[in-house]
């Protein structure tokens, strides 16, 4: 019997930003405390972490959600 599916997802959660802070994809962007921010936490044991601002999260999860659309039709032949 096979394993359990493996989350091809990073370390990625929404939490409030709990000081003043600027987007990581574009430093014009600030975020206040308290506005939710897009966090990416990087692989490994001493990794750190990027924060996002709403709009340019919006962006890279729409982007990101037509590439896994995209490798899953590629594999609905095999399946």
């Amino acid at each position: 019997m096979p394993g359990r599916p493996r989350s091809v997802l990073l370390r990625l959660e929404v939490r409030p930003a709990g000081r003043r802070c600027t987007c990581a994809h574009n430093t014009a962007h600030v975020m206040l405390k308290g506005d939710l921010r897009f966090v990416v936490r990087d692989r490994g044991p001493a990794a750190g972490e990027k924060g996002y601002c709403a709009a340019c999260a919006s962006e890279m999860l729409v982007k990101a959600k037509a590439e896994l659309d995209a490798l899953e039709a590629a594999l609905q032949p095999f399946h």
